[in-house]
């Protein structure tokens, strides 16, 4: 069990407290090999486009915990990608105009930035073993290690949408069907 003594605020933090809990759970950074894999896996999975080698390689040396990779057998079969955000990308996640295949620079915390949002950027599961660890590592962050931030998605499949309301505390943000989903922190911090 994942013991947080105090919550983290900074990019840095939560980015140790991600790594920690995807080890837990069997994830590891991927190996700048195994990225084009990686994304065969997410694309097929997701059934859309997802960002290129070079930006996920990029989003890596910044967040070394954005993209997290699950293998049997040596071959990559699930995925977590997690963008941690800086405030100022709020305004474009809720209205839609957030791009998950090039986020902006500007939108990505450093490790010394304040962090209050994270955006689910992505995640797959190509067997019914990756899947669950998939949806283990995703409640954990959700429910542990990011439950204090306000999180954000876009749903590439019903199937997806649906995981994001009945499991993860997701809704949509601008109408009742809208695959842009939201949910607000689920850990509400007492003053001492």
């Amino acid at each position: 069990m994942l013991e947080i003594r105090s919550r983290p605020q900074l990019a840095a933090q939560y980015t140790r407290l991600m790594e920690d809990v995807g080890v837990a759970v069997g994830f590891t950074r991927p190996e700048p090999a195994e990225i084009p894999q990686a994304r065969v896996v997410t694309a097929q999975l997701m059934g859309h486009d997802v960002a290129v080698a070079e930006t996920i390689l990029a989003i890596l040396a910044i967040q070394p915990a954005s993209t997290l990779v699950f293998r049997e057998a040596g071959a990559v079969t699930g995925v977590v990608a997690t963008l941690l955000l800086k405030p100022t990308a709020e305004a474009d996640l809720r209205a839609g105009a957030f791009s998950g295949l090039r986020p902006a620079d500007a939108f990505l915390a450093r490790p010394s930035d304040p962090v209050t949002i994270y955006y689910l950027w992505g995640i797959a599961g190509a067997t019914k073993t990756a899947s669950s660890a998939v949806m283990e590592l995703s409640r954990r962050y959700r429910y542990q290690v990011l439950a204090d931030l306000t999180a954000y998605a876009v749903a590439a499949t019903p199937v997806g949408r649906h995981v994001g309301v009945t499991k993860l505390g997701f809704e949509a943000v601008r109408y009742p069907t809208d695959d842009l989903l939201v949910s607000p922190p689920v850990l509400t911090l007492v003053a001492a």
